[in-house]
């Protein structure tokens, strides 16, 4: 059942059917997509953010400020599989730091 779950939790993380937030970085682009619940379920921060009808809660965009794209698909691995992993690697351990006190 365990690996089952992972494996279901890899797929959410790496796919971006029935994803339903787009993350938008400094230079505009949208590269990173999540989902509301499971984001809702692992930080009190999205939660706020997507249940109180703020602007990301409506867009279904979060601006991600300051930070690299590979630093926050880093975060998002570890926020979605518990553990780091591949795109860990490429992430900025400060960022990944600041990440996690942002909505951690």
């Amino acid at each position: 059942l365990r690996r089952r779950v992972e494996g279901m939790l890899e797929e959410g993380l790496s796919c971006g059917r029935r994803a339903d937030v787009e993350f938008e970085f400094d230079d505009g682009r949208r590269l990173v997509k999540g989902h509301r619940a499971m984001l809702s379920c692992v930080s009190a921060e999205f939660d706020g953010m997507f249940s109180s009808g703020m602007k990301e809660d409506c867009s279904g965009v979060v601006r991600v400020r300051g930070m690299s794209v590979a630093s926050f698909k880093g975060f998002l691995e570890f926020v979605y599989l518990g553990r780091a992993g591949e795109e860990c690697k490429g992430a900025d351990g400060r960022e990944l730091w600041l990440l996690s006190e942002l909505y951690g």
